[in-house]
């Protein structure tokens, strides 16, 4: 066979009517000998026929989204994702989901609401034949990223696309062709349209794009991207508010995404970095959780970089040092052995590091002292906590609460 495909592909091929082909990643993947773990089918049979089509088999149907077609087709402990051949209508803006689906039976119409040439390739299982109608496969050949017929049309309408080329040139070493590349810059601003975790998936993926593929993909691949976002100034398309990054701990750390947020804060210098770093994950619709404990590491490295005092800095870091370790592991070998011989001593002399490890809480304060005003519990327990560190007050509870006493004086 043209492409080395499972015997279930071949069997559930056997039980269509018509044509099933696999299309998309799986074809444009086997032409360049990369190794398969997923396969993408369709054919012009509806999920609601195709339910009944595949109902006395050994194969097992779910409709994942019946307007778009989209089902999955299980047999064993493998899985294939269906689509029904389909046109797509697009609402304007850079949105990804269509305004309109029109399942169609010509695989040429499906062919056309495609985006790149390598990936509108379609493999005809039952005939043994690859149907290439925008010349994908010498594409590929010359590994050349380019839109199917006109680039405006395609990158005009949706942002996920734009970020895809990009992901794609980096996973596969493809260069993007010149006029793809000219629309998916003219159109950048569709990314705004698309969801804060949808960019953010989409940068992860570029940042990791060495690792996609293992054995094709180069390690260093994910620069082909971040060079471009320089070049033509997209980086405010993502949330960011930089017309160029200066790359340098990006390209160091393992983590690569906190080693763009690095160069970030590098490039911008702004004065509160917590601040600043607040600012640009919310604007890329991060959690508060997830953004929370990005600054908090990243806060943690600056503060390093500072010296900040080892108490202080524990009682803010400490639950996020090994992280914050490799990062700063790579600016500063000094003060990551620095921070680390202190790291350790804590582990192994079972310090007090946080409020939470105290024997008193903010009850045991208002029940000891009902006259207390609430506000003033989180002063007095940080209070308590720098005394049980410095070995001022045992970490005992009658001790602390009879210390809570003279912290009224002050606090």
């Amino acid at each position: 066979m043209l492409i080395n495909i499972s015997d279930n592909l071949i069997k559930l091929a056997s039980h269509f009517p018509c044509e099933l082909y696999l299309v998309g990643g799986s074809v444009r993947n086997a032409l360049l000998g990369i190794k398969q773990d997923d396969f993408d089918i369709c054919s012009r049979i509806t999920p609601e026929k195709l339910v009944s089509l595949l109902k006395n088999t050994d194969f097992k149907v779910k409709v994942k989204n019946k307007s778009l077609g989209f089902c999955t087709i299980s047999i064993g402990e493998e899985t294939f994702e269906y689509v029904t051949l389909r046109r797509d209508v697009y609402a304007e803006g850079g949105n990804h989901q269509p305004e309109r689906v029109e399942f169609v039976d010509n695989v040429q119409e499906d062919a056309a609401r495609r985006d790149f040439t390598c990936n509108a390739i379609y493999y005809d299982i039952k005939n043994d034949k690859l149907i290439d109608f925008y010349g994908g496969i010498d594409d590929i050949k010359h590994k050349v990223l380019r839109c199917i017929e006109n680039a405006d049309m395609v990158l005009s309408h949706d942002g996920v696309r734009i970020l895809r080329l990009f992901r794609l040139a980096c996973e596969l070493g493809f260069k993007i062709e010149k006029e793809t590349l000219a629309a998916a810059v003219k159109y950048s601003g569709n990314i705004r349209d698309l969801s804060g975790e949808r960019i953010i998936r989409e940068i992860t993926l570029i940042l990791h794009s060495g690792k996609r593929y293992e054995g094709y993909s180069k390690p260093q691949a994910y620069m082909t991207a971040l060079k471009l976002f320089n070049k033509y100034s997209l980086w405010p398309a993502l949330g960011m508010d930089v017309q160029k990054i200066k790359l340098k701990m990006v390209k160091k750390v393992e983590h690569k995404s906190q080693g763009l947020l690095i160069d970030l804060v590098d490039t911008a210098k702004p004065i509160s970095i917590s601040y600043y770093l607040n600012l640009v994950l919310s604007n890329m619709g991060m959690s508060s959780k997830m953004a929370n404990n990005i600054i908090n590491i990243l806060s943690g490295y600056y503060d390093a970089l500072n010296n900040l005092d080892n108490k202080n800095y524990f009682f803010k870091y400490f639950d996020n040092f090994p992280s914050i370790y490799m990062l700063l592991s790579h600016k500063s070998k000094y003060l990551a052995l620095k921070y680390q011989f202190f790291y350790k001593y804590i582990i192994n002399h079972k310090l007090v590091i946080s409020v939470k490890e105290l024997k008193i809480s903010g009850d045991d304060i208002a029940k000891a002292y009902p006259k207390v005003n609430p506000k003033r519990y989180k002063p007095i327990l940080d209070s308590l906590l720098s005394d049980v560190f410095d070995c001022k007050v045992e970490n005992e509870k009658q001790q602390l609460i009879e210390a809570v006493e003279q912290k009224l004086k002050y606090l």
